[in-house]
């Protein structure tokens, strides 16, 4: 089911939901900051966004340009792992 939005656009939506990402880490809150990663990469696994629109949509906050492969790679060696560790601390109990 894709996300319904009813008072801001994706574009909105997607800047907002960044800055928060930037902030929490830019403060040093990590659990918020695996939390917002976490919630994004079970977005795009339930089919709620494509890997496109998180790829253009990050490309977009940070002003990079990543190609698929390397959107792909960050995925897969930063997002997976942050997604797994909030898991972890779930199951553990800790939050």
């Amino acid at each position: 089911m894709a996300l319904t939005l009813q008072h801001q656009t994706a574009a909105q939506f997607a800047a907002r939901f960044w800055a928060r990402v930037q902030a929490a880490r830019a403060s040093g809150d990590l659990v918020a900051f695996h939390r917002l990663i976490s919630w994004l990469y079970a977005r795009v696994q339930a089919g709620d966004l494509t890997n496109d629109q998180a790829r253009q949509s990050f490309n977009a906050a940070y002003g990079r340009s990543l190609t698929l492969a390397q959107w792909n790679d960050l995925v897969t060696t930063r997002l997976l792992p942050m997604h797994q560790r909030w898991l972890a601390l779930q199951a553990e109990g800790d939050l």
